[in-house]
């Protein structure tokens, strides 16, 4: 199955094949990211990372950042 993925903070769009139950944390692991840094969004919807991707999902993941 195909899932769409806009990473925010550079506007990149990726487009990437997942085995079907795949979840967002097996999208964040194609992807290389790690889940404690970031938020993804689903039709404007945070989503938590053990969610089940369906085909055709178009994700937002907003890159977060911390400090003082």
């Amino acid at each position: 199955m195909k899932v769409t993925i806009k990473i925010s903070r550079s506007n990149e769009i990726k487009t990437i094949d997942l085995e079907k139950g795949s979840k967002i944390q097996d999208v964040l692991t194609k992807i290389n990211m790690k889940p404690d840094i970031l938020i993804v969004m689903n039709k404007n919807k945070p989503i938590p990372i053990d969610d089940e991707v369906k085909d055709g999902d178009k994700l937002t993941i907003l890159q977060v950042s911390s400090g003082g």
